[in-house]
């Protein structure tokens, strides 16, 4: 089972038990009002749980300690609360003298909240996973119906209730989730074969593109180093055989010389230029972070700060760092170029999710150009694609920008 987990899927994760946490403390505040209900509701176990839930879901500590542990223990939770929450409103309604179609009146409702943790397993696992969600949902909730049963025989026994029936709603809906899951699941894996073949051939566009450039400069400095070089040799050995004979055309070509060797110092050292190395291949993710808010700092008098948190011993990989340096300096430069910003900030969380931040306080835009490619944001969004990244954009005219960048943090 893996750990990793799309950032959109979380965050659809945390709005909906947010929602349904909000909608149980509104049946809780209805029941204490002058006018509850009828029939009544008892939202406090589901408060707990979902309360509970939320905190997980919110509070980063949680993910990190937890591991790999965190998305099945918080999906198990998700599937329990709505089974149980609605367990504690039926057994209310009866002790409260309803009649058992009265406590059972709105027992549809875990039907498609469960649908919210089947989709973060069809989602996230395999589909024998799958297909244990959909057997023990079925199985807990029967359980949970036949105690309920069980304790109150005696007050259902005057009521036609037909069993059947709802263990026949409760055994469709576990046959709804394995073959809907089963289609679900293939196109997945599909859509991620499709992503991985995508970052497979950026990454050979990428290498083919590096080796037509290495190829370039070779051959830049053929033409210009080596021919500038040869040159050179040529006038001093000329200058040489003249030395004793012609000593002032020997000094013509030693001037020359110089004149070769200056030309051939500025062209090497342009190729130096073009050939040196990424900050992070010295200073690795977190010191090129910082070395680009001081470079900004320098270059356009725009207080420019770093804040860098994560282990500095983990290890990314390459492309994912090389990603995350190249969306922060793309952002960085927009803000310089576009923002007229007074300051600007760089936060990074180097944990199990690579996330990576630039604010500004700066003139902003408005946010239906990010959709036009304005601003360079195309770039900085495929380059986030190649390493299953995402990249998020708050701004508004006058109110600064924010450039976002988050992707699972594999190490390498």
């Amino acid at each position: 089972m893996t750990a990793v987990i799309e950032p959109g899927l979380l965050n659809l994760f945390r709005w909906y038990v947010g929602i349904r946490l909000g909608f149980l403390v509104l049946a809780a505040v209805a029941m204490n009002s002058d006018n509850p209900p009828s029939p009544p509701h008892y939202p406090q176990v589901g408060i707990v749980l979902f309360g509970f839930l939320l905190i997980l879901l919110l509070v980063p500590w949680f993910r990190t300690s937890m591991g790999r542990a965190f998305l099945p223990a918080t999906i198990t939770l998700a599937a329990i609360a709505p089974i149980v929450d609605a367990a504690r409103t039926v057994t209310g309604r009866l002790d409260a003298g309803l009649s058992p179609n009265d406590a059972l009146a709105d027992y549809w409702i875990p039907f498609f909240l469960l649908f919210v943790p089947f989709v973060l397993i069809v989602w996230e696992y395999r589909y024998r996973w799958v297909l244990v969600f959909a057997v023990a949902s079925t199985v807990v909730e029967a359980v949970v119906l036949a105690g309920i049963f069980e304790t109150y025989s005696d007050r259902l026994v005057d009521y036609n209730i037909d069993l059947s029936v709802i263990g026949a709603i409760l055994v469709g809906r576990g046959f709804l989730f394995a073959f809907v899951g089963f289609f679900i699941t293939k196109l997945v894996a599909r859509q991620r074969e499709a992503s991985e073949e995508l970052r497979a051939l950026a990454a050979t566009t990428e290498q083919l593109a590096t080796e037509r450039e290495r190829t370039r400069i070779a051959r830049e400095l053929h033409d210009t180093l080596a021919h500038a070089m040869t040159g050179t040799v040529i006038q001093l050995e000329a200058a040489e055989a003249l030395w004793s004979v012609d000593p002032d055309r020997a000094l013509e070509h030693v001037d020359r010389a110089l004149v070769g060797t200056r030309s051939g110092l500025a062209e090497a050292r342009r190729a130096i230029d073009n050939l040196r190395a990424s900050p992070i291949d010295d200073l690795g993710l977190a010191g090129a972070l910082n070395w680009l808010a001081d470079e900004t700092t320098a270059t356009s008098g725009i207080p420019t700060t770093a804040v860098v948190s994560g282990s500095s011993a983990r290890s990314l990989q390459p492309d994912l760092e090389h990603a995350a340096f190249r969306v922060t300096e793309e952002a960085v430069a927009n803000a310089v170029r576009h923002g007229d910003p007074s300051h600007i900030t760089i936060t990074a969380d180097l944990g199990s999710t690579v996330s990576v931040s630039v604010a500004d306080d700066g003139s902003g835009f408005d946010p239906e150009l990010v959709e036009t490619g304005r601003h360079g944001l195309v770039g900085i969004r495929e380059r986030a694609t190649l390493v299953r990244g995402a990249v998020d954009i708050e701004t508004s005219v006058g109110g600064g920008t924010t450039v976002r960048f988050t992707a699972p943090g594999e190490s390498s």
